[in-house]
């Protein structure tokens, strides 16, 4: 197994050019190839590990082979068993940003893939949720799907998205908020972007990106497109065992919650004490924005568009003063209250989307984001 030339933790990263280069020219995919075409079996999660580690590893692997690979699982549809293996494999690959064992970290995330080209809500909603007090390492890249990604608006924004490990660690403790670029922390992924583009259809790397943060984020809000995700994530996540509290979110037609409708939440929680192997409760439940008096709204109403005019409508709905209804405004403070609740700032949900709303008015979002682009930008700098 290549397992045992990874040694890999919540802080450690070791790259695949440690393993031996003979080793990896003799190895093929054709084996897992096989076992999957034979259709007796799904693949363990060790199998994939060893599968991905060869993709990543940046050798001669066969593209035909990947993409088959690739277009098998998809068919047979992967299992968290599966992905759990894919996602160690990343997380082995990855440049790491390393905080203390005790730093507590929140991520909110999207699959994308719900082609609805809204503003950058799960983005606008970290700096919120940072500003509401919790430690955000906000993972994400460049657009795949839609018109402006999350390091699309940043950058227009005058956010420095492209910082280092370590100078991402010197942005959070600075102002409580970073973000993690995937072409730095997740380099090996470029050897793969060419053959996901030519297959031209989803496979498993579209779900890997919110389960791969690459500081390690305890704390998850994670929103999927595809209802049929929902369990996938959960389970992959509890496989994993990275998590201590996360949240998995199927939005009314996007892949966030949002005011468009009910949202549909998976939620796990570990319940192990500290330093023992985690030990997870789950459940799911609707959550109605309208319970909190967030009236509905239609999915123009939350429509964006390219990197300068979302940097507008970004500003804007972190604007302070008075809260008048307004739907992209309200999209914010939900997502930035899920966080807030799965961080541990809150008890609930409701309290949750109170806290951020009482945040927003006050001008301490708007005040954070000013905070980020003047830090990121002095660290970047600095070198």
């Amino acid at each position: 197994s290549l397992k045992r030339h990874f040694h890999t933790h919540r802080h450690t990263c070791v790259k695949q050019e440690y393993l031996p280069i003979i080793f990896l020219m003799t190895m093929s995919l054709k084996p897992y190839i096989e076992i999957l075409v034979s259709g007796d079996r799904h693949l363990t999660a060790d199998e994939t590990f060893d599968a991905f580690s060869l993709i990543l590893s940046e050798s001669s692997t066969n593209q035909c082979q990947i993409a088959s690979l690739l277009t098998l699982l998809r068919a047979r549809r992967e299992t968290p068993q599966e992905i759990a293996g894919m996602v160690r494999a990343m997380n082995a690959a990855c440049h790491a940003v390393k905080f203390n064992e005790e730093k507590k970290l929140l991520d909110i995330v999207g699959t994308g893939g719900d082609g609805a080209d809204t503003i950058n809500i799960s983005t606008a909603s970290v700096v919120l949720a940072a500003a509401c007090g919790c430690t955000v390492a906000k993972a994400g890249n460049r657009s795949v799907s839609s018109c402006c990604g999350s390091a699309d608006v940043l950058e227009a924004l005058g956010v420095q998205v492209d910082l280092s490990p370590t100078q991402v660690v010197e942005c959070v403790d600075a102002c409580n908020i970073a973000f993690l670029f995937a072409p730095i922390n997740h380099p090996a992924m470029k050897a793969v972007a060419p053959i996901r583009k030519q297959l031209g259809v989803r496979t498993c790397f579209n779900i890997l990106g919110p389960l791969t943060n690459a500081a390690a984020a305890q704390r998850a809000v994670i929103g999927v497109f595809h209802e049929e995700l929902l369990e996938l994530m959960a389970e992959t996540l509890k496989e994993v065992g990275r998590v201590d509290h996360a949240v998995i979110i199927h939005g009314v037609g996007l892949d966030e919650i949002s005011p468009l409708g009910p949202a549909t939440i998976v939620e796990i929680k570990n319940t192990a004490p500290a330093g023992e192997k985690k030990t997870y409760i789950t459940k799911s439940y609707k959550f109605d924005p309208l319970t909190i008096n967030i009236p509905r709204c239609a999915v123009e109403d939350l429509k964006g568009g390219d990197p300068s005019t979302n940097a507008k409508e970004f500003e804007k709905v972190l604007e302070g003063g008075d809260y008048t209804a307004n739907a992209k405004k309200d999209a914010i403070v939900l997502n930035a209250g899920v966080g807030c609740y799965v961080y541990g700032a809150t008890e609930s949900i409701e309290e949750g989307c109170a806290l951020a709303r009482r945040t927003l008015v006050e001008g301490k979002a708007e005040e954070l984001l000013r905070k980020w682009k003047k830090i990121s930008g002095e660290i970047s700098v600095r070198g």
